[in-house]
């Protein structure tokens, strides 16, 4: 995928943010989906946007004078987030670890897509790809974490 491609499927993304049935949860995991094509599971861009929540609980919210906006909070956090993600690829292109993605991005991908059988695949087949070489060099919490989404 060309980086301008990329762009516009980031813009796709940033203009979700204005549908009036816009789901926070959803539009999180699609945005990830989409991150993790380029990003590792664990990058600071992935993570910021995994975070991303309507803050029901603040205390602006409760000032009944406040301009605070829980929602508007979000989509402009999520958007500013994408923005920079696009401002980086402008400038930087494509990450050097982008087309060298690791598995355990693809395996976090089909746990959050409830891709369990195409995990189950690659596992059997681990010589086709560097794939017990990623789990062996991750850490147990990692490997607990997989554990968890596979049987969750």
């Amino acid at each position: 995928m060309k980086t301008e491609q990329f762009i516009s499927v980031l813009q796709k993304q940033i203009d979700q943010l204005d549908h009036s049935e816009f789901d926070i949860e959803a539009w999180k995991k699609g945005t990830v989906t989409r991150l993790l094509n380029i990003y590792p599971v664990d990058d600071p861009k992935i993570l910021q946007i995994q975070e991303l929540k309507i803050d029901y609980s603040s205390w602006a919210l409760r000032d009944s004078n406040s301009s605070y906006k829980p929602v508007e909070t979000c989509k402009k956090m999520g958007k500013a987030i994408l923005e920079a993600i696009i401002d980086e690829l402008n400038i930087f292109g494509f990450p050097k670890s982008a087309s060298d993605k690791s598995d355990f991005s693809i395996i976090y991908s089909m746990i959050n897509e409830e891709k369990v059988d195409q995990f189950k695949e690659l596992s059997k087949n681990p010589s086709t790809s560097s794939f017990k070489k990623h789990l062996q060099a991750y850490d147990k919490k990692k490997l607990v974490e997989i554990i968890q989404g596979l049987m969750s």
